[in-house]
């Protein structure tokens, strides 16, 4: 995960606020567990790509952040450890009335299907009995595909 300057092509953040949550889009008020915020990640990443704003509550309403490094050790351990193959994504800060907001930029993936695992791989339990799933992104949701698509060709 790369953090970056807010790139000179972003869309202003209310543009995207006003947009609500789609194909594109997803609201986060906090960022919590690494294994939930990875499902997003991992849906953008399967599907055409998209952008997650965390400190906006799903009405639009910008809360803001406590601390951009928490959120950002979240969301690292989320892609670190909870999706496989990890996919490449970057973040940014704006700043609206003094409210901190995530900019999790997701790039629509060169090596899906991207795999979301709840527990981490490697973990106590080790991968015996973790769950893996698919998800893509339908609409405004994460969606986990049914087993069998793993055999999908993901190249166009």
């Amino acid at each position: 995960m790369k953090f970056i300057r807010r790139p000179a092509s972003a869309s202003p953040l209310l543009d995207i606020v006003a947009g609500g949550e789609g194909l594109y889009t997803e609201f986060k008020l906090k960022v919590h567990s690494p294994p939930k915020v990875a499902k997003p990640i991992a849906a953008f990443a399967n599907t055409l790509g998209g952008t997650i704003l965390v400190g906006v509550d799903d009405d639009g309403s910008i809360k803001g952040i406590h601390s951009e490094k928490e959120a950002l050790e979240i969301i690292h351990d989320a892609v670190k450890y909870h999706i496989d193959p990890v996919p490449d994504i970057s973040a940014y800060v704006e700043i609206f009335r003094k409210r901190l907001v995530l900019v999790v930029i997701v790039p629509e993936s060169t090596s899906k299907p991207h795999v979301h695992s709840k527990e981490p791989a490697g973990g106590a339990r080790g991968t015996q009995g973790v769950i893996k799933k698919i998800y893509i992104r339908e609409g405004s949701h994460s969606k986990a595909l049914a087993e069998g698509a793993d055999n999908i060709d993901w190249s166009g």
